[in-house]
């Protein structure tokens, strides 16, 4: 789908700090068509690269400033330019030079003095190759916003329904200032794995996911797999972002940091904002049109806190069908230490299509119901004894509505759950069944 450049319109940029080798080599390439951009130094080109992106680098090894392997390396480390093919021109023919160059992220060397002939063919077949491959980002490894948008262009122009799910991280900005920019990267590969596993596992094989950069994603799947595909990215990611946080602000449940308009404020944990825009009932005119009803629908899911999704349902003259906010997924608070029980119970719960936020105490339980003031159920193990009575007592007076389910393993517990205002008890070993009829009439209170 992509289409290779046409030399009228591609540019080379090339450094050397020899005078006569850049006029030399400008004066070859402009005679092919290329347009031609000269650099002195392994600095110079850096900052070159960054400002206007070429399409291809011939850099020198031996430079002033900044060698060629130095100014490689920040190229391929910039995600502007960590794409781009990029040639060694070099007067050192050593094996270890080479190899240096290669491992450095050098895509092709030519030793000095050159061949002509040689030169202008590996250049043209860089850039031939290099117009054949999706522009990936090198974070990630996902395909970036010029595949994504050619993909978009592609599903216009067919006859099938298809959903555009634009996902979105919310505080991201203050767990980056937080916690830096490295740890701000593993939040990112994060979502992008949770994306790819859960395409994998709820999605079509036709599906195509997208970084468009920065903390913003996009995926393109079947209408009648957007439903179960967005709940699931916020029930996996709502789990593992939690490892990324310290354990005393995850404990807190908030990080405290400086907003845009510098004033000192909370900052909820990182969570998901999915809009999704699909010509299931309308069409579009454009890839432009279908990005705007995506990121619109984005910004409507935004308005809830914690991760949700909202799914435009327009009609085709505009008329308003239905408004769905696919934000009100029914949440679950599961207090339980790590064990074979609490697997089990997680298990039922993303069966029956629940959001399920997991604790092993009353300090991380405490934090996680700032984070959802009022889920849908709560889920307790009664052999956290003493600890649980407590909460539960908070818990009557603040969340009188919220049924409280507790899991016991002796007569005693199951009877002790009650006299502390468990309505609900299941003994253990819990079989599916009991659990779902026990638990699922609760999950359509709000519908």
């Amino acid at each position: 789908m992509l289409v290779a450049s046409n030399f009228m319109t591609t540019r080379i940029l090339i450094a050397d700090d020899e005078l006569a080798v850049r006029q030399l080599l400008e004066l070859v390439l402009v005679g092919q068509g290329y347009e031609v951009a000269l650099a002195a130094n392994g600095a110079q080109l850096v900052r070159m690269a960054q400002e206007r992106v070429p399409d291809l680098v011939l850099v020198d090894l031996m430079m002033p400033q900044l060698d060629g392997y130095e100014a490689i390396r920040q190229l391929r480390n910039d995600t502007r330019t960590a794409h781009l093919p990029m040639l060694i021109l070099t007067a050192k023919s050593t094996l270890d030079d080479v190899v240096t160059g290669f491992e450095t992220g050098a895509d092709d060397y030519i030793t000095k003095p050159f061949n002509i002939p040689e030169l202008l063919a590996r250049i043209k077949g860089h850039l031939r190759r290099a117009s054949q491959q999706p522009v990936r980002n090198p974070l990630t490894g996902l395909p970036g916003n010029v595949l994504l948008t050619e993909e978009l262009k592609y599903r216009l122009n067919q006859p099938d329904e298809f959903a555009y799910l634009y996902v979105d991280l919310d505080n991201f900005k203050a767990f980056n200032d937080t916690y830096g920019p490295a740890r701000g990267d593993r939040v990112i590969k994060l979502l992008a794995d949770v994306l790819t596993e859960m395409v994998d596992a709820h999605g079509t094989g036709s599906d195509f996911i997208g970084h468009i950069g920065g903390d913003d994603f996009a995926v393109l799947t079947r209408p009648e797999k957007l439903e179960a595909l967005c709940k699931a990215l916020i029930t996996a990611f709502d789990q593992r972002v939690r490892l990324l946080y310290d354990e005393g602000d995850l404990a807190r449940g908030f990080l405290q940091g400086i907003d845009r308009q510098g004033i000192l404020r909370r900052f909820p944990l990182v969570s998901l904002s999915i809009g999704v825009a699909t010509n299931r009932t309308r069409t579009f005119a454009d890839y432009e049109e279908l990005s705007r009803v995506a990121a619109e629908m984005k910004q409507f899911a935004k308005q809830e806190s914690g991760s949700s999704y909202a799914v435009d349902v327009r009609s085709k003259d505009g008329a308003v069908v239905e408004e769905r906010r696919g934000t009100k997924l029914p949440v679950v608070l599961l207090i339980a230490p790590e064990s074979p029980l609490r697997r089990a119970l997680r298990s039922y719960l993303h069966q029956q299509g629940q959001r399920v936020l997991e604790a092993s105490g009353l300090l991380e339980a405490n934090a996680l119901l700032q984070q959802v003031p009022e889920p849908d159920m709560i889920i307790a193990d009664t052999r956290l004894g003493a600890e649980l009575w407590e909460l539960s007592e908070t818990l009557q007076l603040d969340l009188p509505d919220v049924p409280l389910l507790a899991i016991a393993d002796t007569d005693e517990a199951a009877a002790a759950a009650q006299v502390h205002g468990f309505k609900l008890v299941l003994r253990q070993p819990v079989e599916p069944a009991a659990f779902q009829a026990a638990t699922e009439p609760f999950f359509h209170r709000q519908e």
